[in-house]
């Protein structure tokens, strides 16, 4: 029970005894001075009655004063401020023992001696002073379970080849407003909600998706066949909020890295680098392929006429210039030629 409202009833008490004592006081004291009265308007009449000496009626003579009306005394009037004062206290304790706020976004859970009555929109809201209002939060959540140091981590999943991973997932969800009444039955509080619900149907439906899933599955041209991140997020949202029910609203589930053991990141890597080593194999091929028949092409040429290999010297000459490499001796690109060949910018021997 609140202490507003114990406050408020210990002031009604205090209230009407208070109360009690101040009436009974002025009671008590108009008592005392009625019985004066009548005393005094007696002994009037008495004297009145009895003539005094002469024989004459004292008709004339002066009467007693009339009583004036009967003023409280300080007790009592300290007992009436009293009185009021611990009424005013006492309703005001009352009211705010009743009143309560429910935050933006969220839903109040109303529990009448432990039992649920009803749930109560954001806003204010007056309760009886013996019940309970328990608020669940009604904004979107956003968990990230991501691999780090924070309050969550990475959710481990097996994968193909009875492998692991550690999949890293941003959930978005809230709860449904009409269902909060159920939903604290049930969990008692929102960290349960959390924690019992929304995080072990993740784990499952992550779990669901990933086990056919296979990291070494990959193309010719080293691309992997499997799902994709985007598509497999869509798999996991589809998943969780057929099991979930109405009672959360799952909005996303994002998957953006997925950490593989150390035995399957190694296989990964192997398989990779030899994709790569197949694809510099399959292009020295194609490169010798084409190297061939530009020997043939040039041999064919040689035959018909012998001074395609004289320009084909001059252009490798060219390049060894433009290079600044030096040219031997005595080096000619005439067939039986003895005389140095003369390019220019190149320096001869005795020049």
């Amino acid at each position: 029970m609140p202490g507003l409202f114990v406050l408020s009833i210990v002031l009604l008490v205090v209230a009407v005894a208070t109360g009690v004592v101040w009436l009974s006081t002025g009671r008590g004291r108009a008592t005392g001075e009625d019985q004066d009265v009548v005393v005094t308007a007696a002994a009037a009449q008495e004297a009145e009655a009895v003539p005094a000496s002469g024989g004459k009626s004292r008709r004339g003579a002066s009467r007693p004063a009339a009583p004036r009306p009967p003023r409280p005394g300080p007790g009592s009037r300290a007992a009436g401020w009293a009185s009021l004062a611990a009424l005013a206290l006492a309703v005001v304790c009352g009211f705010a023992s009743s009143a309560t706020i429910v935050s933006t976004k969220n839903v109040g859970i109303e529990t009448s001696f432990g039992r649920p009555v009803g749930s109560l929109s954001n806003g204010f809201h007056l309760v009886p002073p013996w019940n309970k209002v328990t608020e669940m939060d009604a904004a979107i959540q956003t968990d990230n379970h991501v691999k780090s140091d924070s309050g969550f981590s990475c959710i481990t999943v097996r994968i193909a080849h009875q492998a692991t991973a550690c999949v890293d997932t941003s959930i978005r969800w809230r709860i449904e407003e009409p269902a909060a009444d159920a939903l604290f039955r049930d969990y008692r509080d929102f960290d349960n909600v959390r924690d019992s619900l929304v995080t072990r149907d993740l784990n499952a439906a992550l779990n669901a998706v990933f086990e056919d899933y296979d990291p070494l599955a990959i193309d010719k041209e080293g691309n992997s066949t499997s799902p994709g991140l985007e598509t497999l997020s869509t798999d996991v949202l589809a998943r969780i909020q057929d099991q979930i029910g109405d009672e959360i609203n799952v909005l996303s589930v994002i998957i953006p890295v997925v950490h593989y053991d150390e035995n399957t990141q190694s296989k990964v890597n192997a398989l990779l680098a030899q994709v790569a080593q197949t694809r510099i194999a399959e292009q020295s091929v194609i490169t010798a392929e084409q190297q061939a028949l530009a020997n043939r092409t040039l041999a064919e040429s040689v035959s018909q006429d012998p001074n395609v290999l004289v320009s084909k010297c001059v252009d490798l000459l060219g390049e060894m210039v433009s290079k600044g490499q030096s040219i031997p001796i005595g080096f000619s690109c005439w067939p039986g030629g003895g005389s140095p060949v003369v390019v220019p910018g190149v320096s001869t021997p005795g020049s």
